[in-house]
């Protein structure tokens, strides 16, 4: 997955840039869409990472904001955001080198070296967001590690026309972030030499006050009553993963959904039920119908 965002960067020195958009901040937090809020504290180190080029590893569970507060940055400064998604490079030196294309003309067979869209995007001023990087594979990172360290480069040994390096601009800054933990199939432990190139920021899950009012924006017909209901029971569930008594936790995307189905007249206790099952199958079911029962939701 890539999504472009077309913004320009004019600099006399590193530090000197477009005038930013204002911030948006309520509660000791930054408001980064309707959906989304995030620590004023983390957004300000962000921020000052970006404008350094300093890379960054955002840890956190999904759905707290990672990605939307990195976009948030990039267009309030008006930089070129560019979005890698690692989890799904099936083909890391296609993805991030290039590939051999075949061309016919005239009757003549001949090969041409297509460079990737990660080797142009690196060149030029902006942020590069490597999503889900403890998904990527191991040969991914052996390929990110020279463009992460003091080398700033992209080895192009399999380019056999031109095996020079190609160079990171040094206003290309490089963002990642991972979903750590046993409930993320499909990810891989980081490897401490690729760690040790990031500065490592966990975001925490929004407090309980900041839930209610994203899905109060989310879902405005809703009752305060329920709104309440459904994040004490999130609460609950999410502190029973925490103690290995149910085997999956809810994100803020999950809670907008469970919120939807009540909207259009389902029960809580239903509601919940129905997107858990869907995303943890039948273990922790009991445990799960035990703290439904105990909020109340029917």
């Amino acid at each position: 997955m890539e999504n472009i965002t077309k913004t320009t960067r004019t600099r006399a020195t590193k530090d000197v840039m477009k005038v930013e958009k204002p911030l948006v901040i309520k509660n000791g937090s930054v408001v980064l869409n309707d959906y989304f809020m995030v620590d004023i504290g983390v957004y300000k180190i962000m921020e000052r990472n970006i404008k350094k080029a300093t890379n960054t590893l955002l840890l956190g569970p999904t759905g707290v904001g990672k990605t939307e507060m990195v976009k948030n940055i990039a267009d309030r400064m008006d930089l070129p955001l560019t979005i890698f998604d690692m989890g799904t490079m099936t083909d890391p030196i296609m993805s991030l080198v290039g590939t051999h294309v075949i061309k016919v003309k005239d009757g003549a067979t001949s090969s041409e070296f297509a460079k990737s869209r990660f080797s142009d995007v690196i060149q030029q001023p902006g942020v590069v967001l490597l999503d889900e990087l403890s998904r990527a594979s191991a040969a991914a990172n052996n390929l990110l590690f020279p463009c992460l360290d003091f080398r700033r480069e992209l080895s192009m040994e399999y380019c056999f026309e031109d095996c020079t390096p190609i160079k990171v601009h040094p206003d290309c800054v490089f963002i990642a972030t991972a979903n750590l933990g046993s409930q993320y199939t499909g990810t891989h432990k980081l490897d401490r030499a690729l760690i040790d190139r990031f500065m490592m920021i966990e975001i925490d899950p929004l407090k309980e006050a900041n839930i209610k009012q994203i899905l109060k924006v989310h879902v405005p017909a809703m009752k305060d009553s329920d709104i309440e209901t459904i994040v004490t029971c999130y609460t609950k569930i999410n502190a029973s993963h925490d103690s290995y008594t149910i085997s999956f936790n809810l994100s803020i995307r999950h809670l907008k959904m469970v919120c939807e189905l009540v909207r259009d007249g389902f029960t809580i206790y239903d509601s919940f039920f129905t997107i858990c099952k869907g995303i943890g199958g039948k273990d922790g079911l009991k445990a799960l119908a035990e703290i439904l029962n105990n909020t109340k939701t029917k």
